[in-house]
């Protein structure tokens, strides 16, 4: 398969997968607030995303929440990611910081269940819909002919 200029290759496919996440801290905590805190929490889920094959393009930690613009593996989902970076990250800045269990965090969890997920891509929900149209009519564009059309990326 012909990979163009896409960097996320896996065996069976090509593509990009890139996605905004935003999570915060349960109960809104401002736990990130101690620079320091904050440090350790961005070093923390860069190691993660390394291990794991995640590429961060931006990572911001703010005194009660995370932003981070990631390159997932294509055989990634974003719960599966979002299992990595905020089970792992809670453990360690728990040993690192055992006084969130003692005062902020009671019940052991340190971020909230939920969180913000976008697909971020370089074309347009028209481009995308034009290129499947001239896969469903051939007849409407006989240059194509049934053969593998390309994406044109503004």
């Amino acid at each position: 398969m012909a990979s163009g200029n896409y960097k996320n290759i896996s065996e069976h496919g090509v593509g990009e997968n890139k996605y905004h996440l935003e999570w915060c801290p349960k109960y809104r905590h401002e736990a990130m607030k101690d620079v320091q805190i904050s440090d350790e929490m961005k070093s923390i889920l860069l190691e993660i995303a390394a291990d794991k094959g995640i590429s961060v393009d931006k990572i911001v930690v703010n005194s009660d929440h995370v932003h981070l613009f990631a390159v997932l593996p294509l055989w990634m989902s974003v719960s599966t990611a979002l299992q990595y970076l905020k089970g792992i990250s809670a453990r360690k800045i728990s040993l690192l910081h055992p006084e969130f269990r003692e005062e902020m965090f009671r019940k052991g969890s340190f971020w909230s269940p939920g969180h913000f997920s976008r697909s971020v891509s370089s074309i347009t929900e028209e481009t995308v819909k034009d290129y499947i149209d001239r896969h469903d009519r051939p007849a409407l564009h006989p240059e194509n002919d049934r053969k593998q059309a390309k994406l044109q990326f503004n």
